[in-house]
């Protein structure tokens, strides 16, 4: 196994990126330890990078630690979705009231959602996958129309949060596809007050059918 000491910046990075796609697929058992020695085993290393990994995930929310257990993968529980939702929903209806009226949406989102929109346009029976990424990417570009960094970034970690459960939202719920094109169009259209509309009917829409939503992600 390789020495701590001479881990370069790319092998911490690997290890952290690994980990991490491990935590936002919610692959590590929910409310269970993190075994590091497993992991360093996995990845090649020893468990001082697999550590640094784990206590980045802790500062983005993805993994907890624990006095005296260490660190633990967050439980898939109804609380924990809820607040993801309604956050999500808080941070892009903030980043719509905050725009400002002279914000040219082709400096700031367009290029993001137009590319958003032309990949669900060709693939009108996207993968589950495809649809969580878009759906992340969407909501990216809606956070960078308030330009600013903390609202981006907030948003960039709940769709880590809320990566898996997307998933499975395409699955359990009609029309998906169709939703994400209509906030695309609307988007570009620069209809903002259509899109602040649609978010909270976006939210609601998965709040209401969050328990069945929880159960097909843990079959």
């Amino acid at each position: 196994m390789p020495d701590s000491s001479t881990a370069g910046t790319g092998d911490r990075d690997r290890v952290y990126l690994a980990i991490k796609a491990r935590a936002v697929a919610y692959d590590f058992n929910p409310g269970e330890p993190i075994r590091l020695n497993p992991l360093a085993t996995q990845l090649g290393v020893s468990t001082t990078p697999i550590r640094m990994a784990l206590n980045r995930l802790v500062a983005e929310g993805l993994v907890r630690r624990e006095p005296q257990k260490g660190f633990i993968a967050l439980s898939l529980s109804e609380d924990r979705f809820k607040g993801l939702y309604s956050l999500n929903q808080l941070l892009l209806n903030a980043a719509l009231s905050v725009r400002r009226p002279d914000t040219n949406l082709l400096d700031a989102a367009a290029p993001v959602v137009a590319g958003t929109g032309n990949e669900l346009d060709e693939r009108t029976d996207s993968a589950p996958d495809t649809i969580a990424r878009c759906t992340g990417e969407l909501f990216l570009g809606i956070a960078t129309l308030s330009r600013n960094a903390h609202v981006v970034n907030s948003v960039a970690r709940v769709n880590d949060g809320l990566n898996g459960i997307r998933k499975v939202e395409c699955r359990e719920l009609d029309g998906v596809h169709a939703e994400l094109m209509n906030l695309c169009e609307l988007l570009l259209a620069e209809r903002f007050d259509a899109v602040a509309k649609a978010i909270p009917t976006y939210h609601a829409r998965r709040l209401a059918r969050l328990p069945e939503l929880l159960a097909a992600l843990q079959k």
